[in-house]
């Protein structure tokens, strides 16, 4: 899984992770679809450019909406911050994870915390609109958590769970300087 994923744009609200594997399935194995809301990625062994030639412009799902069909630019800065930010938070792990990639629409709090419960004690969810981030008691339950859930199928979609980032911290001594 060298090669960069497919971005598919203008993806209608409806598409589910079937469609998307029904209409790539002859590019090569797929092995993993981030379906977002709007767009989506393709993680794809095989004919990542024969994909795009064929797919590009086409009607994918049962929508009047022509897909746009392109290798993802995965080769910037942001591509950059976001490797920095995954090392750092594997070198780093912390008991709150990083959970994203479930139906915004059909998921709840509630849903997220009796997902992640039987992996430890859930102390805190700070969920926003298409992720949220779990605090358990110990970093131990967060690793078992994120080792059973990452690349889970919830839904229709593939969980991606990471360790929460924590920045770098910075200490400063605060010094006082007396003139007599």
């Amino acid at each position: 899984m060298g090669e960069r994923p497919i971005f598919i744009g203008n993806v209608d609200s409806s598409a589910r992770v079937t469609d998307i594997e029904k209409a790539f399935s002859e590019f090569g194995e797929i092995k993993r679809i981030d379906l977002k809301s709007g767009f989506a990625f393709v993680y794809l062994d095989g004919d990542h450019k024969g994909a795009v030639r064929a797919l590009d412009g086409q009607k994918l799902f049962s929508t009047s909406r022509r897909m746009r069909v392109e290798l993802a630019r995965g080769d910037g800065d942001v591509k950059k911050r976001e490797d920095e930010r995954r090392q750092l938070a594997e070198t780093n792990p912390t008991n709150t994870l990083f959970v994203v990639n479930f139906d915004a629409n059909r998921t709840s709090t509630r849903d997220i915390e009796r997902l992640c419960q039987e992996y430890g004690h859930v102390v805190r969810i700070d969920m926003k609109r298409n992720f949220a981030f779990v605090e358990f008691e110990t970093v131990a339950e967060a690793t078992k958590a994120m080792k059973a859930l990452n690349g889970l199928m919830y839904g229709d979609r593939n969980l991606s769970v990471e360790y929460k980032a924590s920045g770098p911290r910075i200490y400063c001594d605060l010094f006082f300087l007396v003139i007599p």
